[in-house]
This record gives C-alpha cells, structure tokens and sequence, in this order.
C-alpha cells in the first residue's frame, strides 16, 4: 500500500503559489521603501514655502490653541505656506497629543508665533537611509531566495500521512 502524501500550498501571487512566509517577506519588502527615511534638523533661519516642519509647542500654546487643535496639543507637523520670521504660516498635517495619540489633518492653514514654539524642526528626505534600507532590503530577500522554496515552486517535500491506527 503506498502513503497517501499532501503538499502544503499557500496563497497565489501573479499566479504562482506563495508560502505564508514568503507571501509576508514580499509584502514588508515591497512596501518598506515606500515609507523611506526622513532626517529632522534645527530650524536656523525662516523655513522655504513648501519645507515640512515639526513644531513642538509651549504650555502656552497648548492653552491658546485647545479650542482649535486641542488642549493637549504637544507637536504640529505641517508644510510652511510663507517665510516670516515671527510665526510659522503652514498647512497642518498631524497634531500630536502629550498622551501619545496622533491626529491627521487635511491641510488646515493655521499660523503659530514663534514665541509660541520650544523646538521648531525640519523634516527631510534622506536618500542616503533609504539607499541603505533599501539595499538591505535586496540583501535580506537574496538570502531568503537562497535558502527557501520562497515561490513553492518544485521540490517541495512531501509528508506521509500515517495510516489511521498506528500501522506502519
């Protein structure tokens, strides 16, 4: 009597199979690079029309704008709409709060007196960091090609079922 035997298979991907394992490495390489990398520094002059800033807020500006943004507003993120030396006219993004949670805005303008801001700091691209992350990332499926059956492709092993009551 010959072994019944089963192959496992996962999902279809462009119309080859996928192992579970597989599937997900495909997925976070493909979609980490997207993220890229940014690099913050210190603002030192008035940020270009079109530059991203953080701006961390004062106590003072948390109690000025609550009805607007909210009382415990402790970061803005937004895109700076003007240079001015005196106050930060930008589009928000984000609005991050003390206890940790995050809102997203669509671009609301909103215009913050420096005064009014502990820390202002701008958010670049860094092409070199995704370059690393993104070589990384080459590496990091090059080794899983090498040393997996990534695709499920031929030569999967096959597992006997044993027969039903412990016979050999």
């Amino acid at each position: 009597m010959r072994p019944v035997t089963h192959r496992a298979s996962g999902p279809q991907f462009a119309g080859l199979r996928v192992s579970r394992r597989g599937g997900s490495l495909l997925v976070l390489a493909l979609v980490g690079p997207l993220a890229g990398c940014y690099t913050t520094r210190p603002v030192t002059t008035a940020p270009a029309p079109g530059a991203t800033v953080l701006l961390d807020l004062t106590d003072v500006a948390r109690v000025q704008f609550g009805e607007r943004i909210g009382a415990s507003a402790a970061r803005i993120e937004g895109v700076v709409q003007s240079q001015n030396d005196t106050a930060y006219v930008i589009n928000i993004s984000s609005v991050s709060y003390l206890d940790g949670r995050t809102n997203k805005w669509s671009g609301e303008p909103f215009t913050v007196p420096a005064q009014l801001v502990s820390r202002a700091q701008l958010r670049e691209f860094s092409r070199s960091r995704t370059s690393l992350l993104s070589a990384g990332i080459a590496a990091a499926l090059v080794v899983v090609f090498a040393t997996t059956q990534f695709l499920g492709l031929g030569g999967a092993e096959k597992t006997p079922i044993p027969p039903p009551g412990g016979e050999s």
